[in-house]
């Protein structure tokens, strides 16, 4: 069950029409966003450099940087350890580039997600000490790398840790902890993922070295990883997922143009659904089912053709991941079954023949179609590896916090989490979940957010251009969600290569008459307005004529531009009978 909410909050609208020039939409579409106060609109607005925080608000950012510099001077070896997902992968060459432009003997290891599993451990450590690394940097992970720190320490090994996640009860053993969300760092943007954590320290370096190269080498490599990574896109990610997506439009690294390229984006009309649905995961699939040193090695290529044939492999990659997750999303709804039959509140699944690399997409979509909790297990050794998705009603990370004993290691976020589970543990550790589970119904039902009901022929050409401005959406800061009522039917139209998409004529209370589509699944659609209407009317619309078909859409105004003919098309994300 979804319930619709209509935002309309309330403040001087005209106030801020007036002072910034807009339209009453964009207007109440500021003020829902909690956007009242003049500067925090012209920033978010119109976002510049001089809106990034100084890098030395981060609490431990000059003395580690201060111990880099000792290092590089010193002639150390330095290996950068990360992560294989987009942030880990963009943390990894960010700091190894910012080293190697500093003079620094360094290197840089990702770990490969099975035979390493997840961040800094000891057998990291090990062969880093084999190979004469003197100090080990981390980014995106460390911060719960206890035992990976303490072995550094009986290797002699210098350890500074760089990471975003939460705070663990037990800290590493390190010579610095960079990470926002400790509790003592009063840094103005604790939600910033790790790349970004990686620059900011990039930048320090380079102020220390004396060289002209500031945090803007990076930009486009930070939005990548903080669009991907689903931080808050409001404050400094807003800033940086802006500025960095327009530098990506005319990036100078070759892979990164590569990879447009190879994916056919129009670099112009580049945007965060470019970025998050279609580019990182291309990034993401090589960490999932080969490995992450190969997108490393995209970034990092020297030439065009070695560049192109890189990403071509990525893409690849990609494209294989998709029919392993469809193959085991069919699976998982089979096993699972319809919503309300489900017993449990924190869906606890496990799928036997599930590459891990793709438990944490499957865990997603799950939590997607029964809205609860979602962890999902395969067998890995002699006990389960798993990933975890979450509602915003239940914060995951403290759940499995509480259900540690049943847990070899665990890390992530309120909304994410890896875990790799204990052997035989599996249905007292779901029972433990459940047991301890407080979501109400209400929690789990679907919250539709509208920002307002206003009527379709409202939205101009130059209304929709202004909304635009609100981009790049994402976590903290939503695409615009309209409703309207009593929208008549005209006729209904198959679209899509395989039939699984509709389009619409619809007929609003005004009279004026347009163009909607809607992704959603066609024949579930269908299958609705039959139930409510009859198959009769349905068929009728079908066969292009007028029935008495009628409901309410939630939707985003699209302009639409075919052969030279612009018009504002619905594209309708939600219906209601």
């Amino acid at each position: 069950m979804d319930r619709w909410t209509i935002c309309n909050k309330t403040a001087d609208f005209e106030s801020i029409k007036e002072k910034f020039g807009v339209s009453d939409i964009m207007a109440r579409l500021l003020v829902n966003r909690g956007l009242t106060d003049p500067e925090v609109i012209r920033t978010f607005l119109s976002p510049s450099k001089a809106d990034l925080h100084s890098p030395h608000l981060l609490m431990n950012m000059d003395g580690a940087a201060a111990l880099l510099l000792k290092k590089i001077e010193e002639g150390r070896r330095i290996r950068v350890v990360g992560d294989y997902d987009v942030d880990g992968i963009m943390a990894t060459y960010i700091l190894n580039d910012a080293l190697r432009l500093s003079g620094a003997d360094a290197d840089w290891y990702i770990p490969h997600r099975i035979r390493d599993g997840y961040g800094l451990n000891e057998e990291i450590i090990k062969k880093a000490a084999e190979d004469g690394v003197d100090t080990v940097i981390t980014c995106d992970n460390g911060i719960a790398a206890v035992a990976a720190s303490i072995e550094a320490e009986k290797h002699g090994i210098t350890l500074i840790v760089t990471d975003h996640h939460e705070i663990p009860e037990v800290l590493p053993h390190a010579a610095f902890i960079v990470d926002p969300k400790q509790k003592e760092d009063s840094y103005p943007c604790p939600e910033i993922c790790g790349a970004v954590v990686a620059a900011k320290l990039a930048q320090v370096l380079f102020e220390l070295k004396g060289i002209d190269a500031g945090i803007t080498r990076y930009l486009e490599f930070m939005a990548m990883a903080t669009i991907c990574d689903v931080v808050p896109l409001y404050g400094e990610n807003r800033v940086i997922a802006k500025l960095g997506t327009e530098a990506l439009k005319t990036t100078s690294n070759s892979g990164l143009s590569a990879l447009l390229d190879e994916t056919a984006i129009d670099r112009e009309a580049l945007g965060e659904y470019h970025i998050g649905f279609i580019l990182g995961p291309c990034f993401n699939a090589t960490g999932r089912i080969d490995d992450a040193g190969l997108a490393f090695s995209l970034l990092s290529a020297k030439d065009a053709a070695e560049a192109a044939r890189i990403a071509h492999e990525c893409r690849e990659l990609n494209d294989e991941r998709k029919v392993m997750t469809a193959e085991q999303e069919t699976v998982a709804a089979e096993l699972l079954g319809p919503a309300e039959e489900l017993p449990d509140r924190v869906i606890v699944l496990e799928l036997p023949d599930c590459h891990e690399s793709i438990l944490g997409i499957i865990a997603g979509r799950i939590k997607e179609r029964y809205n609860r909790p979602a962890i999902v297990v395969t067998k890995s050794g002699d006990g389960y590896k798993g990933s975890a998705r979450s509602i915003p009603a239940y914060n995951m990370f403290e759940e499995l916090t509480k259900c540690q004993r049943y847990l070899v290691r665990f890390g992530g976020h309120p909304m994410a989490a890896g875990l790799t589970l204990q052997k035989d543990k599996l249905e007292e550790f779901r029972e433990a979940l459940n047991e301890g589970c407080e979501l109400t119904d209400a929690d789990m039902c679907r919250k539709i957010l509208i920002d307002m009901e206003v009527s379709f022929n409202l939205f101009t050409e130059d209304v929709v251009n202004e909304i635009e401005q609100l981009a790049p959406f994402g976590a903290g800061n939503c695409s615009p969600l309209f409703a309207e009522r009593g929208l008549k039917c005209r006729s209904i139209k198959y679209i899509g290569k395989e039939n699984n998409f509709l389009r619409f004529r619809l007929v609003n209370s005004f009279g004026h008459e347009f163009t909607a589509t809607c992704f959603l699944d066609a024949q579930s659609v269908i299958s609705q307005l039959a139930d409510r209407f009859g198959r009769s009317e349905v068929d009728r619309a079908l066969a292009g004529g007028s029935g008495n078909i009628s409901f309410t859409a939630a939707f985003v105004p699209k302009l639409n531009v075919y052969r030279d003919i612009r018009d504002i098309q619905m594209n309708i994300k939600y219906i209601k009978l």
